[in-house]
């Protein structure tokens, strides 16, 4: 049987050297590497599991209209953390904006959500045995 295994998350951004620092500063992410990528900027960032990989506006690319609405696709991406209130206690203190506060999703699992640049919805899930 094929294995597949997660590898990687490309996020679009409108500044690219201010998201990549705020996964760094906020998040704790490590820069791994940088280049070029179709004529953009690109930055290689890595949490521990996941590895970002944050670029902006490619050459001869034209931006989606802002008034596309509703969009699917990718909603959010998780992020496991061992002390939620901790970790809530550590994101306020840098000003991070929480679009949801943390609550019990069912016995045992414990969920927040934060905003990101350019509005990326990042969930924080602290899973008890």
């Amino acid at each position: 049987m094929v294995t597949f295994r997660y590898d990687h998350t490309h996020l679009l951004a409108q500044d690219v050297e201010a998201t990549t620092h705020w996964y760094c500063d906020v998040l704790g992410a490590k820069l791994a590497g940088e280049g070029q990528f179709q004529g953009a900027k690109v930055y290689f960032v890595d949490l521990p599991g996941v590895r970002l990989i944050i670029y902006g506006q490619l050459e001869d690319e034209l931006p989606l209209p802002a008034a596309l609405h509703p969009r699917f696709g990718l909603d959010h991406f998780g992020l496991a953390v061992d002390d939620m209130d901790a970790a809530v206690a550590d994101l306020k203190g840098k000003g991070v904006r929480f679009v949801q506060e943390p609550y019990n999703s069912r016995p045992g699992v414990r969920i927040a959500y934060i905003e990101g640049p350019d509005r990326v919805r990042i969930e924080l899930v602290e899973r008890k045995s």
